[in-house]
């Protein structure tokens, strides 16, 4: 909780809402028999990320139509994408130290970042607003604003100046990011509002939303935006991975999953994290590097000498390319199995289309459905 007080003149304007708040500048000869105090905590957010299941909530005062309706289940693209929050929003109008009007709105966000594209539009419902005593004829204007690469403007309803009375008012806040390879960039979204009645020094509230991001780092996927805190699955929630019906493979994720600490198991407290390429190249050499070849009875299939792909192919879980690979756990959290040549590289184009689809770069979490 933060507070901030400022001596203003006669008449003012007293702004409390969740986020980071912000007061204008007091005009010359104020009295300090007035001010404006700002309390200030975060939006709250609606999005019941990293849940299988979406928990449906009875609707609340003022919340729009079809507000933060969610896939029931989960899904990894509406999970790694989607973010709703609201802030409540208050505004008393105060003269000579007194109040004498509270106007009492909350602001309704609702975002679809982009899987495929670096520009979004969120949407914003300015609820309707609960006016007492002298706080009618109050004008609004939106200001959002977002970081370095990042541009937002306000849209619909919000582009311009409103007055806060009985009415809802519903826009946007447009943005375009601006990435290259190699250069993947985080922002969030500053909202500001800024509150006027003639006679009375101005007042403006402002808040964050979540950090999303932005990159261009797959080749065939292209630039997108997405949440990165959110834990996907590969395939998704509810589907096995392609990974699951591979015959080496799949028991071999199994086995590890099955054991004490569930490595990667879709809602254990070890989910798998992406690791760097040098990461994914020590990892294999602790595990799979050139010293380490089949014992009698690893080979379970038919090699054959005119086809490379029944080659012996040494695959491990937790997989090379997350930090829990390598030597970080000792087995059963730990395994590795000799499969088919072809086995280990349908799960490297796995993977690599997985990370490239999501977006799922180096410290980013995920979960594989394998089945029990």
């Amino acid at each position: 909780m933060a507070t901030s007080k400022l001596i203003a003149t006669a008449a003012t304007l007293t702004i409390a809402a969740a986020g980071t708040i912000a007061a204008s500048t007091p005009s010359s000869g104020a009295s300090a028999n007035n001010e404006i105090t700002v309390t200030a905590s975060r939006a709250t957010s609606d999005f019941s990320a990293n849940n299988f299941k979406a928990t449906a909530a009875a609707p609340r005062a003022g919340e729009p139509a079809g507000y933060c309706k969610q896939p029931n289940p989960m899904t990894t693209a509406v999970n790694r994408t989607m973010d709703c929050y609201h802030a409540p929003v208050q505004v008393d109008v105060k003269k000579n130290g007194r109040k004498v009007g509270t106007a009492k709105f909350t602001a309704w966000h609702e975002v679809h970042l982009d899987l495929k594209r670096v520009k979004w539009s969120e949407k914003i419902t300015v609820s309707k607003a609960t006016i007492t005593g002298n706080a009618k004829g109050i004008i609004t204007t939106f200001h959002p604003s977002c970081g370095s690469g990042c541009q937002v403007r306000a849209g619909g309803g919000l582009a311009s100046p409103f007055t806060l009375n009985g009415s809802a008012h519903t826009g946007s806040a447009d943005h375009t990011f601006t990435v290259s390879r190699g250069h993947p960039r985080s922002s969030h979204t500053r909202y500001e509002f800024d509150f006027k009645k003639p006679g009375y020094t101005s007042g403006e509230v402002a808040y964050v939303g979540s950090t999303y991001r932005c990159d261009d780092e797959d080749r065939q996927y292209g630039a997108g935006c997405v949440y990165p805190t959110r834990i996907s699955v590969e395939k998704d929630w509810t589907k096995l991975s392609d990974m699951a019906n591979m015959p080496g493979i799949g028991e071999n994720i199994r086995r590890v999953q099955r054991a004490g600490l569930h490595i990667g198991r879709p809602g254990s407290t070890v989910p798998l994290t992406r690791a760097t390429k040098a990461k994914a190249d020590e990892n294999r050499k602790e595990v799979c590097g050139p010293s380490v070849t089949p014992k009698p009875g690893d080979i379970w299939w038919t090699v054959d000498p005119n086809d490379d792909g029944t080659k012996p192919s040494c695959d491990e879980y937790p997989f090379a390319e997350t930090t829990q690979g390598g030597n970080t756990y000792n087995p059963p959290n730990r395994s590795i199995k000799w499969v088919p040549l072809k086995e280990n590289r349908q799960q490297g184009g796995i993977l690599r289309t997985f990370f490239g689809r999501y977006h799922l770069l180096p410290g980013d979490k995920f979960y594989v459905q394998a089945g029990q």
